[in-house]
Parts: C-alpha cells; sequence; structure tokens
C-alpha cells in the first residue's frame, strides 16, 4: 500500500493552533505528529502543546480515510474530524473540547481508495467517544466492534445513548440497510446513522437522535457482495 502526506490542524480555545503532518502508510493506523516545518521536531500532540484546550479539527487524507482521534492513557479521548483533501470544505467542531494532556498521541487510519474499511464514530450523552469498525468481505450482516476492545455496541455503551455519530464506508449501492443500524435484543431497530463515502461527501458527526443503547444492542449493516 502507498505511503502519502496526512495534513492536519487543531484549533485550540485560545486561538492557538496545532499544525500536523506526517507521511503515513494507508491501512495501517498510525501516529500523526506535528509538522515540522513549523514546529521544529515532530512531536505527540500532547508534548507539544500540553494543557491546551482543542475545539476544533480537520485531518485529511490523499486517497481515503476511515478515523482519526486523541488516544488518551489507552482511551480514545476526543474525536477529530476526517475527511479526503479537495472533498472539505470547514474545519468542524469536536463533540467536545478536550484539554491535552503529556503523552497523548493523535491516532489515524487512512485507507487506499478501494477499501471496505468502515467505521461508525459515537458520542453519548455521558461524553463517552468511541469507534466500531467491520472491514466486509462478501455478503451479509457486517456486525461493527470497539476499534479498542472488540467488544459490540451493548457491551460497550449499554445504558447509554448515542447523541451524535458518522459512518464512513465506500460501499455505496453494496448497502442494503439505512447505513450502519442499532438493533435491540429482540431485532428491532431502534436508530441509523447514513452512510457517507469520505471520498466524495463532506463527514460530519449528525445530531439527529438520540438512539439508545443495551445490553445485547449490536451496531450493523448489511452488504450485498
Amino acid at each position: 500500500m502507498a505511503t502519502n502526506t496526512v495534513e492536519g490542524i487543531l484549533i485550540c480555545a485560545d486561538g492557538f493552533q496545532i499544525p500536523l503532518e506526517a507521511e503515513i502508510p494507508e491501512g495501517t493506523e498510525t501516529s500523526l505528529t506535528t509538522n515540522t516545518t513549523y514546529t521544529i521536531t515532530a512531536q505527540a500532540a500532547g508534548t507539544y502543546a500540553q494543557k491546551k484546550t482543542i475545539t476544533h479539527g480537520l485531518v485529511t487524507a490523499d486517497n481515503s480515510i476511515s478515523f482519526c482521534y486523541v488516544l488518551s492513557e489507552g482511551l480514545i479521548a476526543a474525536l477529530i474530524p476526517v475527511g479526503v483533501k479537495g472533498v472539505t470544505c470547514s474545519i468542524p467542531k469536536m463533540c467536545k473540547p478536550y484539554t491535552l494532556k503529556a503523552g497523548d498521541q493523535v491516532r489515524v487510519l487512512t485507507l487506499t481508495t478501494s477499501a471496505r474499511n468502515a467505521a461508525c464514530a459515537v458520542y453519548t450523552n455521558r461524553g463517552t467517544e468511541r469507534i466500531f469498525i467491520v472491514t466486509p468481505s462478501g455478503s451479509g450482516d457486517q456486525s461493527l466492534v470497539d476499534l479498542q476492545t472488540g467488544n459490540g455496541l451493548g457491551d460497550t455503551l449499554q445504558g447509554q445513548s448515542i447523541v451524535k455519530a458518522q459512518f464512513l464506508s465506500v460501499d455505496g449501492s453494496k448497502v442494503e440497510t439505512p447505513g450502519a443500524i442499532v438493533v435491540d435484543a429482540q431485532n428491532n431497530i431502534v436508530g441509523s446513522v447514513p452512510m457517507v463515502n469520505p471520498q466524495s461527501t463532506p463527514a460530519a458527526m449528525e445530531a439527529s437522535y438520540p438512539i439508545p443503547v443495551n445490553l445485547n444492542f449490536s451496531l450493523k449493516f448489511k452488504t450485498n457482495a
């Protein structure tokens, strides 16, 4: 897989800006460090701007992108908006402000144009931010699992409600559900997240919810190939 230049910017509450840039191989989740043109050395965001509170951000890749987030003490601390170069049109507001700690890293997964990696990023009523992933390899139900634990939706977010979400996939007409759907223990649909192809449409965390989550609830979509 190719390596390409990934660009990013994080905007802080006081106007301070954190420029990000790194040569990153497609298909491998990697840390995105500061742009050495402006910061002399490549540093993790938490090292470069410790105690700064980020409120807006955008990370862009050449061909396709799945997700980006701040990793803090082993967990997703904040989702960072993503896009493909030339498709995005603004630097979005993040779901919540986040104050950087020493050691915090920006992690990103960029993709080839044809890679089918699907990712659903969610933000809950308790301020929890998680990413659920799956890579379809054929037709049928595709169950998304938590990026960090491999657990399903219900085990990860039991008792919470999803208030913002985005579902990124290039599968297009291969998808035969209304995006990623949340299904309860009785197989009833209780919510859905529309699919967006980041190669053609700006990705955005939508707020037309909430979607309840309880034990044995799942997050999935159906493909025809």
